[in-house]
Parts: C-alpha cells; sequence; structure tokens
C-alpha cells in the first residue's frame, strides 16, 4: 500500500499521506481483508510494498487503493488524486516531489490487465520499480 501507496508513489504513496496516514491505511486494509478474503499476512505484506503473490493479495491492493481513490472504476490510475497525495509525501521537498512526478509518469499510463486486482500489482510492480531505479524515497511511504 503504501504506492501508492507516489503508494502505490501510488500504492506507495498510502502510508505516508497525512490523510491516510499508516494507521488509517491499515484499518482500510483490514477492511478490505474482509472483503477480498485475504490472510493477515497478505495485508502485511501489503503495507510493506512487497510484490503480491496470490490473486487474494492482488485484489487486496486494489481494494485499498480505490477506497483511496487511487484507481478509477476503469482500473486506471487517478493522477489528480495520485498528485495530491505526492504533495503530502514531498512535504515541500523538490527534488522528491519532481522524482515522484516522473514515477508517476513513467507507470499511470501502462497498459495493464482489465482486472483491477492484476492492473493494482501492475502498477505496484511498475512503481516500486521506477522508484528504485530514480531515487525515489521509497522510505517517506
Amino acid at each position: 500500500m503504501k504506492i501508492l501507496n507516489i503508494c502505490l508513489i501510488v500504492c506507495v504513496a498510502l502510508i505516508s499521506n497525512a490523510k491516510c496516514d499508516h494507521e488509517k491505511a491499515k484499518a482500510v486494509a483490514n477492511e478490505c481483508k474482509e472483503e477480498v478474503g485475504a490472510t493477515d499476512d497478505e495485508v502485511e505484506s501489503f503495507l510493506k510494498f512487497e510484490a503480491a503473490e496470490t490473486m487474494t493479495a492482488k485484489c487486496l491492493g486494489a481494494c485499498v487503493i480505490k477506497r483511496f481513490g487511487l484507481m478509477n472504476g476503469d482500473g486506471k490510475i487517478d493522477r489528480e488524486k495520485s498528485i495530491e497525495i505526492l504533495e503530502v509525501i514531498a512535504n515541500g521537498n523538490e527534488e522528491q516531489h519532481a522524482l515522484g512526478v516522473e514515477v508517476l509518469d513513467a507507470c499511470a499510463d501502462i497498459d495493464v490487465n482489465e482486472d483491477h486486482c492484476e492492473a493494482a500489482e501492475e502498477y505496484r510492480s511498475c512503481m516500486h520499480a521506477k522508484a528504485k531505479e530514480i531515487g525515489f524515497e521509497m522510505g517517506r511511504v
């Protein structure tokens, strides 16, 4: 989660956002856990930005980012909402803001699976890899 999280990063972004701090993200993840039938381990993995290994874990990620408005009803990243979260994450750090925008630009429009669960994991994977490549501070989120 935390890409968004921008969270996820966008999934990755969820954890550091002042509007959706770690406790809020955890609470939403636990609500989604019940909805999708995820395990406690899958929730913990999600909150650590780890790759989703099961379809249930992927659906957990999709549920969380949808609840925070980061994924729209078409299974696409909501750029406007992502930028809002990025601004909170960057907290005035122009370099990190610019890197976050670069991550978003690289990943928001990728072709993803029509299945929203698969799409959420594809976004998470892209954003995590791009953030690592360019030095976006994942630990901030």
